[in-house]
């Protein structure tokens, strides 16, 4: 399947690996940082037994220029919830004196910051006896830290350095809800089972929906889930590392596989930017296709799982709605950027015909007949009877596909969850002009002449 050989492609995972390996003087700062956090976390009097780092600069994986790490507070099982909360803020807010800081949420909250140019979360933890014993979803990641600590070779690091690029260059890495694609600790298990990046890629070429891998054949058995991909943990088998991988980012990554295999590139690994459209030619392309820009403003220190995992629901009622009132949807895609977020929607049609035509149920459904007439006794012609159903035309309710997006947009600032009903309280529609005026910004042209084209980078 390799066209172009062995020694090209190593040519070009030595090119990779040098540009996404940290510099030791970059890791001999980050790890200087972590040690005086920690020293000040230990400082601290409280109920906490240890801190330690966890995530992939624990286990020496991480990328170049990545300036984020996790500093786990981990406190006896036997403390209650409540003061294991507040006790986890509190040294959180401690670590953070004199710097900018906030509180996140997952199961529970935790404080997170910049520090030096690093964003930096200090997550409270549980120090359980085994990863099975969970008292919170984050119990785990002490023994990943662990376990990864001991069975990753050194020579597989530079080998999980280079898949974990791959993925963000093909747009399928982090387990978040806005990526739902691959985690950190799922690449460095995938390289423990493969053993090298291309070993792991020429594989992974070869997926199909439902694969099933394990570092044991025995934690298979264990791991009774269905997904996509299904790969137990090692330090807790009935749990699939892979559940936040959807379908959608599964296929992706094995396309680019396929396509890497095919014809290797470094563009796989760090994307080509694309280039924005000139302005006269973004001009044709909205006067000849039917598009509609939404803007509304990023809520901030909100934690972008759940902005993004509210963006995916209002995906699926934007869809339906239109779908609903017979629009055809194209696409429809999030951009962040800047303070905003722009909702990019492309539609078969904007405006529908005034008149649509109807086909009620079979004649011989005597019940659903006397609904349908009585629904529609204002049509405009009909009712009759065509081959067994009645038929009838009737006006449109919405013919512009804009008054169906106002209307949802005027119901969910209403009607909807935080902090999405807020965000969209500011919503407003982006006529061509102000569109095109925003495109003489060079980075948001660009970003719009993604949606434009639509294309995989590697495809």
């Amino acid at each position: 399947m390799v066209l172009l050989g062995t020694k090209n492609i190593k040519k070009i995972l030595e090119r990779v690996l040098k540009k996404v390996t940290p510099s030791e003087e970059e890791k001999k700062r980050e790890l200087a940082l972590v040690k005086r956090l920690i020293g000040r976390i230990k400082a601290i009097k409280g109920k906490h037994l240890q801190a330690m780092l966890c995530g992939s600069l624990s286990r020496d994986t991480h990328l170049r220029g990545e300036r984020d790490f996790d500093i786990f507070v981990l406190f006896d099982e036997s403390l209650p919830r409540d003061r294991f909360e507040s006790e986890g803020i509190r040294i959180g807010k401690e670590v953070f004196k004199g710097y900018e800081h906030w509180l996140e949420y997952s199961e529970h909250p935790y404080v997170k910051g910049i520090i030096e140019g690093y964003e930096i979360e200090i997550v409270p933890c549980y120090k359980v006896k085994k990863a099975s014993m969970l008292k919170s979803s984050v119990d785990r990641s002490p023994f990943h830290a662990r376990f990864l600590k001991r069975h990753l070779k050194d020579e597989q690091k530079k080998e999980v350095r280079l898949l974990k690029a791959f993925m963000k260059g093909v747009q399928c890495y982090g387990a978040d809800i806005a990526s739902e694609g691959f985690s950190g600790y799922l690449a460095e298990l995938l390289i423990l089972k493969y053993g090298t990046f291309l070993e792991c890629i020429k594989n992974a070429s070869q997926w199909k929906p439902g694969m099933k891998i394990a570092l044991k054949d025995s934690h298979l058995k264990k791991c009774k889930v269905e997904s996509p991909l299904v790969f137990p943990d090692p330090t807790d088998p009935k749990r699939n590392v892979a559940s936040a991988l959807s379908l959608e980012q599964f296929a992706r990554f094995v396309a680019a596989c396929r396509a890497f295999l095919k014809k290797p590139s470094e563009d796989f690994f760090f994307g080509k930017k694309a280039r924005a459209m000139p302005k006269e030619r973004i001009k044709k392309e909205l006067q000849k296709r039917n598009i509609i820009a939404i803007e509304f403003p990023m809520k901030k220190h909100v934690p972008r799982d759940i902005i993004f995992g509210q963006l995916k629901r209002f995906k699926g009622f934007l869809t339906s709605e239109l779908q609903k009132h017979d629009f055809r949807v194209f696409d429809v895609q999030f951009e962040e950027y800047g303070k905003n977020i722009y909702c990019f929607v492309e539609l078969e049609e904007r405006i529908l015909s005034e008149f649509v035509k109807l086909y009620g149920p079979p004649v011989f459904d005597e019940k659903n007949c006397e609904a349908f007439l009585a629904k529609h006794r204002k049509a405009l012609s009909g009712p009759r009877i065509e081959d067994e159903r009645l038929v009838i035309v009737e006006r449109r309710k919405h013919r512009d596909a804009k008054e169906v997006l106002e209307s949802l947009i005027s119901f969910l600032s209403i009607r909807g969850k935080e902090p999405l009903k807020s965000m969209l309280k500011k919503a407003r529609m982006l006529e061509e002009a102000q569109l095109l005026r925003k495109c003489t910004d060079a980075e948001f042209a660009r970003i719009f002449t993604k949606f434009l084209k639509g294309k995989e980078k590697f495809l």
